[in-house]
């Protein structure tokens, strides 16, 4: 029976964040009340001028649940060049360690990347920046490397599953102007000491790609681009 792809290993430990949730004093809670509602303008603006992805994060985090959020790595791979591309070298290593282990050829095995974090910049997609900034990003896949008869490069038939993860919290010292209103790692982290919002953990994993070609030498391998296509990735308008 031939190796199944695995699933989405078991992510880092994300950092502390703001700190324990509904940890303040309630004395020291009207300030953040007050600013409660400002943040919930700054979402609602942001779901108004299409920043939905940040405006579907910051909507979770004010829920207060807590719980398990769901993101798209397809989407943010196609509006962000710089996420596709790391995800391309990322699976590139791997493809390539096992490549030059001979015991892998000309059969079928599984394999699991590390994870390797990355930014969103906010000049390349604010929508992306604001919804988790940084991101945790890591594939996994099946792939049956050929070597070349004469030492030269690989064949390699793949089929693999991009996976991101991202603990939504606030606990820096940035800030970000939403559309006029000014948001702070301090004031929002503030909401989830407060027990007014919750940090929570945000997942994603991507629909299954095929790739078959060449195993370069050097850099990273030319992946699909996350809508099907070949090469890069784009801004899909109709989304």
């Amino acid at each position: 029976m031939s190796p199944q792809i695995p699933g989405m290993p078991t992510p880092p430990k994300p950092d502390a964040g703001a700190g324990g949730h509904g940890s303040q004093p309630i004395y020291s809670r009207a300030d953040d009340l007050a600013f409660f509602y400002a943040a919930s303008k700054a979402q609602a603006l942001a779901d108004a001028a299409g920043l939905t992805h940040a405006a579907a994060g910051m909507r979770h985090y004010l829920d207060n649940s807590g719980s398990d959020f769901t993101i798209e790595p397809d989407a943010a791979m196609t509006d962000v060049a710089n996420l596709k591309s790391h995800a391309d070298l990322v699976i590139s290593e791997r493809i390539g360690d096992l490549a030059r282990d001979p015991s892998n050829h000309n059969k079928t095995v599984a394999f699991t990347t590390p994870w390797h974090g990355t930014s969103v910049g906010q000049s390349e997609n604010q929508d992306w920046f604001l919804a988790m900034g940084s991101v945790e990003v890591c594939a996994t896949g099946v792939v049956t490397i050929s070597p070349a008869a004469g030492g030269g490069q690989s064949h390699i038939a793949m089929d693999y599953q991009v996976h991101f993860f991202d603990r939504y919290n606030w606990d820096g010292k940035k800030f970000v102007v939403i559309l006029g209103v000014k948001i702070t790692d301090q004031r929002m982290g503030g909401l989830h000491t407060a027990g007014l919002a919750k940090e929570f953990n945000q997942f994603g994993t991507s629909s299954t790609k095929h790739f078959e070609g060449m195993l370069p030498a050097y850099g990273s391998i030319d992946l699909p681009s996350p809508d099907g296509g070949r090469g890069g990735s784009r801004t899909d308008p109709t989304r």
